[in-house]
């Protein structure tokens, strides 16, 4: 069986590590809005 693996565009991968860099946005909290793994962060 084939795992479902997510892939993400790379505007979209610069967002959320500008978003993260930016400050005032924790890791936990990009999970629960973007939907990404931790360990993808």
């Amino acid at each position: 069986m084939a795992k479902n693996q997510k892939s993400y565009t790379l505007e979209f991968k610069q967002q959320i590590v500008d978003l993260y860099n930016a400050g005032g946005t924790s890791y936990p909290q990009l999970e629960r809005e973007y939907g990404v793994n931790r360990s993808t962060i």
